[in-house]
């Protein structure tokens, strides 16, 4: 009887040990599991659930429950869970787990600057580790690092040969860099689908494209202006080179009928990327200004410029032009300006950028204009992208003349500049539409100041890989950004094919 009554009390002690396993117990196996077999997102909601209901269980669990956000596409989620791990890790592999996972996080989540350090920190640490070496390359090259994300990737393509995802990271650094013959050679004998699908986006890039484009602008003057452009570009040396003709008609209307100008210009264009750090560009064409009921005149338009990258973080421009003004008045008289300019941008970071402009203007009828220019751009979010920035502009003149364009003593503006851009589907969507709008005050001596506002949007959208329509609209009020002084509305339409 007693033994008969013992069997029964541990029977029942076991039923009940079954029936009170805690809920908590019951998520965490089933997030264990689902997690071996890269159910992810599941895993995450089950973490999530167990930690809840047993919160003193959350710090054993952070760890995991971070890995499968990050691996359910909610890295923004995992990052303050990496980083509370961090602060006090149990033993060194959780360190390095979490390390990486955060790295990972940043690097998703397009915060590259901040992924570097933690992957050369995981890197100096584990110097064989093949993951985390291109993962250090990957935050390189996000990070608009890519000279030094090419010779970190070759030299780590030379401790592992066989990584064909490091080869296709680099060709896209070199893309990015503006080496599209460096890629395409980098690509050779890579077999990967994610490969095959750079190779034929660089070799579209780079393959002949023609281009129609059609404007209409009015002016708060009257002044009605018609543009249209065709062009052919052809692309050489893999991509090394291009060069391209264009055939440019402008029709300027002063609005009541009394007066009118046609404007043909025929230009060629080349360009030559010498090495990773040094480009030319330059055109040259033969303007003819045919205004109603005068002779013809005719000049030579141009203009050249040199950039020169001495690294990642910093570009220079030399540019050299003649053009001329887009007024009736200066038309007709044939005046047109010379200039000699000069810019900087410095990216610090990828998320921030400023900018530095010098410019000097010979104009052909005895005047001369001198500018200056200072830009800061930031962006606060991707995904779409956001941007804030300012903008400072100022230029003097040596004379003021009523010779059609805007020739104030001395004029300066400040701007509160904002950007946006949004694609479909990531960068793999037919859509992309920008936005951009400025609000500031513009001061000219002798005219005095007044608030100005300059208001763009454009859409663009991928007819199949080889076709785009993009659609512009601008309006704006700033005499920085017309030769008369006069505010402009600009709609605009350009479709483009490649070959």
């Amino acid at each position: 009887m007693v033994n008969r009554n013992f069997l029964f009390a541990l029977l029942s002690l076991a039923a009940l040990a079954v029936h009170a396993q805690p809920e908590p117990q019951v998520a965490i196996d089933g997030a264990r599991a689902a997690a071996r077999e890269n159910r992810n997102r599941e895993a995450a909601e089950l973490f999530g659930r167990a930690i809840i209901a047993a919160p003193q269980l959350r710090r054993e669990l952070l760890r995991e429950w971070a890995d499968q956000l990050l691996y359910s596409e909610r890295s923004r989620e995992a990052i303050p869970l990496y980083q509370e791990v961090l602060q006090a890790p149990r033993d060194r592999e959780e360190r390095l787990g979490a390390t990486k996972g955060l790295g990972l996080a940043y690097l998703w989540t397009d915060q590259a600057g901040r992924a570097r350090p933690l992957f050369e920190e995981l890197a100096s640490e584990q110097p064989q580790d093949e993951d985390i070496s291109r993962n250090l390359g990957r935050a390189l090259s996000w990070g608009g690092r890519q000279r030094e994300a090419e010779r970190y990737l070759a030299e780590h393509i030379q401790r592992h040969p066989q990584d064909g995802e490091a080869h296709v990271q680099l060709a896209q650094a070199q893309a990015w860099m503006g080496r599209p013959d460096e890629a395409l050679a980098t690509l050779q004998g890579v077999e990967r689908e994610d490969a095959r699908k750079l190779r034929a986006r660089v070799e579209l890039d780079i393959s002949p494209r023609s281009l129609i484009d059609a404007q209409r602008s009015t002016q708060s003057d009257g002044l009605n202006i018609l543009a249209g452009r065709v062009g052919q570009s052809i692309s050489f040396a893999h991509g090394r080179g291009t060069v391209a003709a264009r055939l440019e008609r402008y029709e300027y209307d002063s609005g009541d009928g009394k007066d009118s100008v046609r404007v043909t210009r025929p230009i060629v264009a080349g360009r030559w990327r010498f090495s990773d750090n040094v480009e030319w560009n330059g055109e040259i064409g033969r303007e003819r200004i045919a205004p109603r009921g005068s002779d013809v005149l005719e000049f030579t338009p141009y203009s050249t410029w040199v950039t020169w990258w001495p690294n990642d973080a910093f570009r220079f421009d030399l540019s050299n032009g003649r053009s001329d003004f887009d007024n009736l008045k200066s038309l007709r008289l044939g005046i047109s300006h010379r200039d000699m300019g000069l810019s900087m941008d410095y990216t610090p970071t990828e998320r921030s950028r400023l900018t530095a402009r010098l410019q000097r203007s010979d104009i052909l009828d005895g005047n001369r204009r001198d500018m200056a220019q200072l830009e800061g751009e930031w962006r606060l979010r991707t995904r779409p992208d956001f941007f804030v920035g300012a903008r400072y502009t100022h230029f003097e003149h040596a004379r003021q003349l009523d010779n059609g364009y805007f020739s104030p003593l001395r004029f300066y503006s400040l701007l509160a500049t904002v950007r946006g851009t949004w694609r479909s589907l990531a960068d793999d969507g037919r859509w992309e539409v920008t936005g951009a709008a400025a609000w500031g005050r513009e001061h000219s001596i002798p005219e005095g100041g007044k608030p100005i506002y300059d208001l763009s949007l454009q859409a663009a959208y991928r007819i199949d890989p080889a076709n785009r329509l993009e659609f512009r609209a601008q309006r704006f009020s700033s005499r920085t950004a017309a030769s008369t002084g006069f505010a402009r509305s600009i709609i605009g339409l350009t479709l483009t094919r490649s070959w």
